[in-house]
């Protein structure tokens, strides 16, 4: 009887010692507030770990959006990431306004179309940054929250595909209405398959991973295609300026370094802890895609001023 007591002591000791232990996992130590709690690679949970490269500078899983949007008042590896495309998303929803002043009185000839196809490019853009920089702030709420935002993240870079490639092909194909409706019809319905791959539950399973990278893949290649076509069809010194080839060029060219930068996880993978929190691969990524946006930008215009000068006629 004694014995039995004495087990069920020790029993109901190391149940109390293990509830003390979770209410305190996370915990700051002693003098550290909640909100500025940092952590080690070696300290996360297995959903909350992504690039083994940076080892410091993490934000506990706060299970709290109001804990998560708090991590915003003080500095940690992912300050960097949120406020690049915040800025980012602020900047090209402001932009169209700036520009539009100087369109409007620019050219007699400016139509409601050439307004549609740049505000598309604009708010393609700036949502992409905004969902960007919304995955960014909740990535440590909770696994179910971090999925969700990783989902929103790529659905942002489809809307951006999107966007971006509507103008293009209403200025690379201005003198020719079928084969823009040809291309936007199929850019539109390939950017709606990658949307819903991206948002159903049933396209998360690792085993279809395969038709998710083709899907991307073949809305990716959509711009080569119709690129290629144009300079086929109307020879490349036309296309050089009515789809600013040299500007497109520049846009792919940072795209392509921050996503090379990205996936070799390069200068953290060199430096280990030197940029936790500053220069890290995917920061890198992310001023990339802001550069490539105002070069895309640039090319738009230099576009614009092309189809619309006294020069230009349709042959």
């Amino acid at each position: 009887m004694s014995s039995r007591r004495l087990t069920k002591q020790s029993l109901n000791s190391q149940a109390e010692i293990s509830k003390s232990v979770l209410r305190d996992a996370g915990k700051p130590p002693n003098g550290q507030s909640v909100g500025s709690y940092l952590l080690e690679w070696n300290e996360l949970q297995i959903w909350q770990q992504d690039n083994e490269y940076i080892l410091s500078g993490y934000r506990p899983a706060s299970n709290s959006f109001l804990k998560s949007l708090h991590s915003l008042s003080h500095v940690h590896n992912e300050t960097i990431n949120i406020y690049s495309h915040l800025f980012g998303s602020l900047l090209f929803a402001t932009l169209p306004f700036i520009l539009y002043r100087q369109i409007a009185p620019r050219y007699a000839t400016a139509t409601l179309a050439d307004i549609i196809v740049f505000s598309t490019f604009f708010f393609g853009v700036a949502i992409c940054f905004l969902l960007s920089a919304t995955f960014h702030i909740l990535a440590n709420h909770s696994p179910k929250i971090n999925a969700l935002g990783n989902q929103l993240d790529y659905l942002g870079v489809v809307i951006l595909m999107w966007g971006s490639t509507i103008p293009t092909v209403y200025y690379g194909f201005y003198c020719s209405s079928s084969i823009q409706k040809t291309y936007w019809s199929m850019i539109s319905i390939l950017a709606t398959f990658c949307a819903i791959i991206t948002l159903h539950p049933k396209f998360r399973n690792p085993a279809l991973r395969p038709y998710r990278a083709v899907m991307y893949s073949c809305l990716g290649l959509s711009s080569v295609i119709f690129i290629v076509h144009g300079v086929f069809l109307f020879g490349y010194e036309v296309q050089r300026y009515r789809m600013s080839l040299d500007w497109m060029g520049v846009m792919a060219g940072l795209n392509l370094l921050g996503a090379f930068t990205y996936a070799v996880r390069i200068p953290e993978k060199w430096f280990p802890r030197r940029h936790d929190i500053v220069g890290s691969s995917h920061q890198v990524l992310h001023f990339m895609v802001i550069f490539a946006g105002l070069a895309h930008m640039a090319g738009l215009l230099r576009a614009f001023d092309h189809i619309h000068s006294e020069e230009f006629r349709c042959t």
